[in-house]
């Protein structure tokens, strides 16, 4: 529900840490004495290298793009994840209802069905409408029908409570967490 790709992300990642590995390497070969001998042993370097007035223009130029293009990925990326699961305006007064309420009313009506591990909640901001995310964590063997119903219940109610419908997007998921889960949550 976010508006940037995970995969994107660690490209990017992995493409600016190389450039500034290597950028790092050739400073250091410039500057730095025991660098250079160190990447002398790989590769030839010239003693003195003269740059053009023009080139140092050209890599000043390059290296404010890089860093307005990391400052428009840096504001930009995300996508709405909000702590406001409703806000209602009528006239000059506006009432809003907190992600922490969601949680409370989804938790509540889950309590009871032996089958649910845990559960999170989460509000996002999807063009401009408030939705919420439900994680519901099965037990390893639950009946995940039950649990679909059981969610289906819980989101009825939360509607009912905040007095209108909320976009949900529930995801179910089993795994680790839910095979090292006991059943039950007491130690006698």
């Amino acid at each position: 529900m976010t508006t940037t790709n995970r995969g994107f992300n660690r490209v990017l990642l992995f493409l600016i840490g190389l450039i500034g590995i290597v950028a790092g390497v050739v400073i250091g070969t410039g500057v730095l004495q025991p660098v250079r001998d160190a990447v002398q042993q790989y590769v030839a370097l010239p003693q003195q290298v003269t740059v053009p007035g023009t080139a140092l223009w050209i890599i000043a130029g390059i290296c404010a793009v890089v860093i307005v293009l990391a400052l428009v990925v840096v504001f930009t990326r995300g996508g709405g994840g909000t702590s406001v699961a409703v806000r209602e305006r009528t006239g000059d007064d506006q009432v809003t209802v907190n992600v922490a309420l969601v949680r409370d009313v989804i938790d509540h009506e889950l309590a009871d069905v032996h089958d649910v591990v845990s559960s999170r909640v989460d509000t996002y901001l999807v063009k401009k409408q408030r939705a919420a995310r439900i994680r519901v964590h099965v037990r390893r063997g639950g009946d995940a029908v039950t649990v679909l119903d059981a969610v289906d219940h819980a989101v009825t109610t939360l509607d009912r409570t905040l007095g209108r419908p909320v976009p949900v997007l529930v995801h179910l998921t089993g795994g680790t967490r839910t095979a090292l889960s006991q059943t039950s949550s007491r130690v006698q």
